[in-house]
């Protein structure tokens, strides 16, 4: 075909083809009809230029007989297998999907249906201008020939190239109440970007909500990121008046009411112009907190200040009013032609509701307020009705059968309404009806959750059916599985089976609402709802009553709240009883919380086990007293024929360290760790991340004093890091120091990577650590040792040369007790003989010595390990918590390869202890590191070194391994030297 083309072309009597003709022939080709199928010359009809006739366009399917329509949700099992694939595929709605089917994103209307007359509606502001000295230039033809013509030099003649007119500074309002319209203040912002007629479009966020904790200021970006800082007003200010500031608002945050608003409002009035854009509807204004007026606007010329405005009354008196008008513009091209127009100067007039902003402070009284706080239920529902439209009444009644999110209401929304539109959840949001939850205070989006104001949701179930109620909390239900990935069967709730009933329960919200709406339909129901409300056998109250465990060690204290991870205490509570005999690890970030849920675990489940046994982990891990008294209890019971179970607590371990020998028996192990990297054969728990509404609650738990806005803002600058958030809270409790000055302490947080960031705990203890130090001078020897010593449980005998009781009054040591205060340390025991102080704290101390200082702590801390634990009898059972008390720390302190004959005993002394106790695999772990340390230091011939290694070897031959006993005896440095004998990591 294409030979017979070139063919036709040639032989044109015009001549041969140019290129271009050619390029265009064959892209005309594309656009005609399909030939014929088969050969020219096969009998298929050719027409006079030797083209085959075009295909008729077929009036009817091609295919026989018409496909069924594509189902959205389709079984797997309605494809037969042997019908070859077309390529279709059924599909599934977002949260829906079953196997077989394709999920895809349903369409959904633009939330501006308007654009193109928006964009045409904003064309007058694009008017180009001549700028200012710094601009580019351009060359001006007709000047440039008349030179060339009258001087003969070629040269151009240039001038400043025309440019458009306006910035545009888009300010969106981040109240609560404006979350619902963030789809249409993305597709205008969109619009403005795109629509060429602005030099450029910047976004800024105004926390509106926080401006009386800490004045109006902005961040870049919508929404603004959580790292953004703070920005002034006054960047918005153009001095040559040539930026619009659009203000996106409902205008229902208290800022606009006090004035605050209206202020900034004039100050962004004086330099250029500026609007109020109202994403509500015109009939909702009147429920804004704004004094609205009907004015006639005049525009001296074009791109006017508002102050430069001239504003007179529709109703009432022509005289000029002196305030300064800020129109307010509707997401309408017919709000915004008007308004443009005018600031463009093609008119010179504009009829407008505005604001009127004078110069003082005032407080606009709203007008039309739709609720009064002190009414009844009835009254309240009664007052929106009437104000309502009806799709949103009909929502507010579907809403009293789940719990308030916006992502819930949202759901309900597109499933139950026939024409979902942002306004309905907005008049909701405005109604007067809803307050927000306790833990939500403070939080901004999705994260806040609502309730019904006391018997208002009990009126609107009233109105409920029985079918809406059912169909809704389905709807729900499935919503919720999705989010946390374990299924919400409903119909096995409905017929109240344990497994269903007990997964709902973990979430106490939905469970309550449920018990609501299962108890207004009645009958079956009743029972079901009855077992919703009540509190689950789980329950991690903290004030619940309850025996403490039968557990031995030293467990830390026990966390006030667990702060939303009671379902993981359900899910290891599942796992640890499953059978699954595997090590069960719980995994955070330092500071994140790893051990709160293990102590509240221990609490709560101990009595399920016949024993329970907390240690601290350490390199080596060392049992004692305790593991000992463990295993020999557990061998008695299971030679009684019993089979004893039993719990083993490992906090702060590491996969280097290994486990302890294991009792025998039915036991569970379980691992707290900051280490996510976990071998084969250890199951894997995370510890969620504490959401944004949490740790406003930690921080306002500690500081009850902040305002919901502090809250949040150092909540995100210590990333929710619970122990963070503890000790920062508890510094500003303490010290009554504002939110403010805390952060500007702790200064901006990296944005380039998070790694460039110090650990958030680290961070808190250090301005903590500042504070006791120059509080508290004497505390400085106290947080030198601490910085030596191992973390976890401390003996209070090492940290000072006094006793841990003062004789007179029994009241504790002043400096233990102001860092007690401050958080930095814990009481361990009633009696006072330990503290607990975390690795971040030890952390922060040690950034702040010298190498100096830190060989001084460790030599103090010697002295004191051989004044207070020197003359203890290692044989004597009574003295046994001394020595499992002083273990974890005679490592990190060097005493272990010490030269001192007095050191050296102490270490023999501990020896002798774990041998006489029956831990005889901790006495070799021990023994082995201490052997090599001496050896390293005084030579594998020293008196001292052979004497350790004699008792080394009757351990190893007391515990079976006698011809490695032998090999010890005849040849000390050559034992030390196989590798059977190294640490993990070969040293």
């Amino acid at each position: 075909m294409t030979d017979r083309l070139i063919t036709k072309l040639l032989g044109d009597d015009a001549g041969p083809p140019t290129w271009q003709e050619l390029a265009d022939a064959v892209w005309l080709a594309g656009h005609f009809p399909p030939p014929a199928d088969g050969p020219p010359d096969d009998g298929t009809p050719v027409m006079p230029d030797g083209w085959p006739p075009p295909r008729p366009r077929p009036t009817a399917p091609l295919l026989e007989a018409p496909e069924p329509p594509v189902p959205l949700v389709a079984p797997s099992h309605s494809v037969p297998d042997e019908v070859p694939s077309s390529g279709l595929g059924t599909l599934a709605l977002p949260g829906g999907q079953r196997e077989g089917t394709v999920p895809v994103r349903l369409r959904t209307p633009p939330a501006l249906p308007h654009a193109l007359a928006l964009r045409r509606a904003l064309r007058p502001l694009g008017r180009r201008g001549r700028p200012g000295i710094r601009t580019l230039l351009e060359m001006d033809e007709e000047a440039t020939v008349d030179r060339v013509a009258g001087t003969g030099f070629w040269y151009p003649v240039l001038r400043p190239a025309p440019v458009r007119w306006l910035d545009v500074a888009l300010v969106v309002d981040d109240s609560v109440s404006m979350s619902v319209w963030d789809s249409a203040v993305r597709e205008f912002r969109t619009l403005l970007q795109t629509t060429g007629t602005f030099r450029s479009v910047q976004d800024w966020t105004l926390l509106s909500e926080e401006s009386r904790s800490r004045g109006v200021v902005l961040r870049r970006g919508m929404p603004a990121s959580t790292t953004a800082t703070d920005r002034s007003p006054g960047e918005l200010v153009d001095p040559n008046g040539r930026r619009i500031v659009l203000v996106v608002s409902d205008c229902i945050s208290p800022s606009w009411s006090d004035g605050t608003l209206a202020r900034l409002l004039r100050l962004w009035g004086t330099s250029g112009p500026v609007a109020v854009v109202q994403p509500l509807p015109r009939r909702m204004w009147e429920r804004s907190r704004l004094s609205l007026h009907d004015v006639k606007l005049h525009s001296p010329t074009p791109g006017s200040a508002n102050s430069r405005l001239v504003a007179q009354s529709r109703r009432g008196s022509a005289a000029p009013i002196t305030a300064m008008p800020v129109p307010l513009l509707m997401l309408d091209p017919r709000s915004l032609s008007p308004w443009a127009s005018l600031t463009s100067g093609e008119s010179s007039e504009y009829d407008a509701l505005a604001i009127l902003v004078d110069g003082a402070a005032q407080s606009p009284v709203p007008r039309g307020e739709p609720v009064r706080p002190s009414s009844s239920p009835t009254e309240l529902l009664a007052d929106f009705r009437a104000l309502a439209s009806p799709e949103a009444f009909k929502l507010a009644v579907y809403l009293a059968a789940v719990p308030l999110s916006q992502p819930i209401m949202r759901v309900v929304q597109q499933v139950m309404l026939s024409d979902p539109q942002p306004s309905q959840i907005a008049e909701i949001l405005l109604s007067g009806l809803l307050t927000r939850a306790d833990d939500s205070v403070g939080t901004r989006g999705d994260d806040i959750v609502f309730d019904f104001c006391p018997g208002v949701r009990e009126e609107l179930l009233s109105g409920l059916s029985q079918h809406a109620a059912r169909r809704i909390l389905q709807l729900v239900s499935e919503y919720i599985s999705d989010r946390i990935g374990s299924h919400v069967d409903f119909t096995a709730l409905l017929r109240g089976e344990d497994t269903a009933v007990a997964l709902l329960q973990d979430h106490r919200v939905f469970a309550e609402v449920s018990a609501q709406v299962l108890r207004r339909l009645g009958g079956m129901y009743e029972t079901v709802a009855q077992r919703l409300e009540a509190v689950p056998a789980a329950s991690m109250a903290p004030d619940a009553p309850g025996l403490e465990p039968p557990a031995w060690g030293t467990p830390p204290p026990r966390a006030v709240e667990l702060f939303g991870r009671e379902p993981l205490l359900k899910e290891l509570h599942d796992a640890l009883m499953s059978g699954d005999a595997a090590p069960h690890v719980l995994v955070a970030a330092e500071g994140g919380g790893a051990t709160a849920p293990a102590v509240e675990y221990v609490h709560a489940h101990g009595a399920d086990f016949a024993y329970v046994l907390w240690l601290s982990a350490g390199s080596p891990m060392i049992g004692g007293a305790d593991l000992a008294r463990l295993t020999a209890e557990v061998a008695r019971r299971t030679d009684e024929g019993a089979e004893p179970s039993w719990l083993l607590v490992l906090d702060g371990a590491t996969p280097a360290e290994g486990l302890p020998k294991l009792p025998g028996g039915s036991g569970r192990v379980l691992v707290t760790s900051s280490v996510p990297d976990w071998p084969e054969g250890f199951t894997v728990h995370r510890v969620p991340a504490p959401s944004p509404a949490t740790g406003i609650r930690i921080t306002r738990r500690h500081a009850p004093a902040l305002v919901p806005s502090e809250a949040r803002r150092l909540a995100e600058r210590l990333d929710g890091t619970p122990l963070a958030l503890e000790i920062a809270g508890t510094f500003l409790s303490v010290t009554g120091q504002s939110a403010d000055a805390y952060l500007d302490r702790l200064g901006p947080r990296s944005s380039e990577s998070p790694r460039a960031t110090p650990d958030p705990s680290t961070e808190a203890c250090g301005i903590s650590l500042d504070h006791v130090l120059r509080e508290t001078p004497q505390a400085r020897d106290v947080l030198h040792r601490l910085a030596v010593l191992a973390p976890g449980p401390v003996p209070v005998a090492l940290l000072a040369n006094g006793i841990p009781r003062q004789a007179a009054g029994g009241e504790a040591d002043p400096v233990l007790a102001t860092l007690c205060r401050y958080a930095l340390l814990r009481n361990a025991d009633p009696a006072g003989e330990q503290v607990f102080v975390h690795p971040a704290a030890q952390r922060a101390c040690r950034e702040r010595m010298t190498e100096d200082e830190l060989a001084i702590a460790c030599r103090a801390v010697r002295a004191r390990m051989v004044e207070h634990f020197g003359s203890d009898a290692p044989e004597v059972p009574a003295l046994w918590p001394r020595f499992a008390a002083l273990t974890p720390h005679l490592g990190p302190v060097g005493v272990l390869g010490e030269k001192d004959p007095d050191a050296r005993a102490l270490v023999v002394r501990h020896l002798r202890y774990l041998r006489a106790c029956g831990d005889l695999d901790g006495c070799q772990a021990l023994g082995t590191l201490a052997l090599r340390q001496s050896a390293a230091r005084a030579g594998a011939g020293h008196p001292g070194v052979t004497a350790l290694a004699a008792l080394l070897a009757d351990v190893l031959e007391a515990g079976g391994a006698t011809d490695d006993a032998d090999r010890l005896r005849a040849n000390t440095e050559g034992w030390l030297r196989d590798p059977a004998h190294q640490e993990p990591d070969g040293t």
